[in-house]
């Protein structure tokens, strides 16, 4: 039997916009606000108009196997696609309701007549966090809590139970031992950015990140920033509209995880970065997997574009679906000083609908958006070398030995997306790049040119096969 949730009826985010049950029980369905198109500006010093969202709703549960909902929305729809697609879920509509049959734990994108109207739906491991009142430990009770931002200290739990909603986040400098769990609600709406993230931990050691559902950033979601043996396991971000509400930004970090969970945001949604102020702790054995992205400006799986290290190596990227994608879906964008070697992309499904819109920089305050060109599809492969603003140094590293294995694209209009390599940094290379078992629509691509791949100059030993 499954576990329902009872957010506290304190927050004002529940919505009936869908009736949800799972047989006789009605589900709680909660709204948040999401980006409505990509435009974007670079920080201009005042937080995105709200006017460029639009609503979206989401719905948690704790299951032990298969189970089934009953959705019946308000408002009135004619088609209805479940994604990931890898998971083969087909809907049942009857009448103004669709039965699904779901396959277990997972995250899942229940996508009315297009991807303006969904309803997410986060089925979680049924799990006892073994976490009690006392000895220590912040724990969040049913309820609506506001405690703004905290600073966690050595040693520290947090706990935000599955009825719970926490206004504010966590923030830790130099500690050891640190832990956030539940699978409450984290609103980060109430944060001004600047005065912190949801998670924000600095040269922090043993991190462990589990369950929650965070909506609303200020900025990046999750910032683990020359932090060492982190794991963050079946997190859900959602509800990201402000201007760089990234996903999970692992930046000069040594033996970092990221598994089983969902990020949607407006912006990159797990990035591999090296910045200014740690340029001296490398990036190694860094990877994410079994993740279900959905990205509404930038990159969904991305190194770079800030790489200020002595060396990337051993990132490795696998068995994740990229449900949605604006600009690139894996990327590597090489602007600094380091030497990138070693990189996998495995295992990775992408999906593309037949019409995407196009990202826009936004000129003047006021812009409406325009998708100037109709026939827009995300990149699917981005590797290079690049000196862009957002670098610091002044020379570019090369990248070395990168893999690109059992990657499967899905495009609704048989079209196959573009892709590139270049070394366009000065004394520059790209060398070792290696792709392996590509297949469009089941077709196994065996040349760059059937795969719409541009290789550039400064590019060395790349094949496919």
């Amino acid at each position: 039997m499954p576990t329902f949730y009872n957010i506290s009826r304190g927050y004002d985010k529940l919505s009936d916009a869908f009736d949800v049950r799972c047989g006789d029980t009605r589900l709680d369905v909660l709204r948040c606000d999401v980006s409505a198109a990509p435009i974007n500006q670079v920080w201009p010093g005042y937080q995105r108009p709200f006017e460029q969202t639009e609503p979206s709703w989401y719905t948690s549960l704790g299951v032990e196997g298969e189970f089934t909902l009953t959705i019946t929305p308000t408002k009135p729809f004619r088609e209805v696609i479940v994604r990931p697609l890898s998971r083969k879920i087909t809907p049942v509509i009857e009448g103004g309701s669709i039965n699904i049959a779901f396959p277990g734990v997972g995250q899942y994108s229940v996508e009315l007549d297009g991807r303006h109207h969904v309803l997410t739906v986060f089925a979680n491991p049924e799990k006892d966090f073994g976490v009690s009142e006392g000895g220590g430990v912040l724990y969040f009770s049913p309820g609506v809590h506001r405690p703004g931002m905290i600073a966690l200290e050595d040693n520290q739990t947090v706990y935000i139970d599955h009825d719970a909603v926490v206004y504010g986040g966590f923030s830790a400098s130099g500690k050891k031992n640190l832990r956030v769990l539940g699978y409450g609600i984290l609103d980060n709406s109430e944060v001004e950015r600047g005065k912190g993230s949801p998670i924000g931990f600095s040269l922090c050691e043993n991190v462990l990140v589990e369950g929650i559902t965070v909506v609303n950033s200020a900025a990046w979601s999750m910032h683990f920033a020359g932090c060492t043996n982190v794991k963050v396991d079946n997190i859900k971000l959602i509800g990201m509209w402000r201007y760089n509400s990234d996903g999970c930004d692992f930046t000069n970090c040594t033996n970092t995880l990221l598994t089983g969970s969902y990020l949607r945001n407006y912006d990159d949604c797990v990035v591999v970065k090296g910045l200014k102020g740690n340029r001296h702790l490398p990036v190694r054995n860094v990877q994410a997997e079994k993740c279900v992205l959905w990205c509404d400006w930038g990159r969904a799986l991305e190194i770079g574009a800030e790489t200020c290290a002595p060396t990337f190596r051993g990132v490795r990227f696998t068995d994740c679906d990229i449900i949605h994608g604006d600009s690139v879906m894996m990327d590597l964008q090489h602007g600094d000083i380091a030497n990138i070697s070693d990189i996998d992309f495995e295992n990775i499904r992408c999906e593309y609908t037949a019409t995407a819109d196009a990202p826009v920089l936004q000129q003047a305050p006021g812009e409406v958006y325009v998708n100037r060109n109709p026939a827009h599809m995300p990149a699917l492969f981005i590797v290079q070398t690049v000196h862009t603003m957002w670098s610091t140094d002044d020379r570019t590293g090369n990248i070395d030995n990168v893999r690109f294995r059992d990657i499967s694209v899905v495009t609704e209009d048989g079209r196959i997306p573009p892709s590139r390599a270049d070394a366009l940094a000065a004394d520059t290379h790209v060398k070792g790049v290696h792709f392996e078992n590509i297949t469009v629509n089941g077709k196994r691509i065996d040349s760059f040119e059937a795969l719409h791949f541009h290789v550039g100059q400064g590019v060395e030993d790349i094949d496919i096969c």
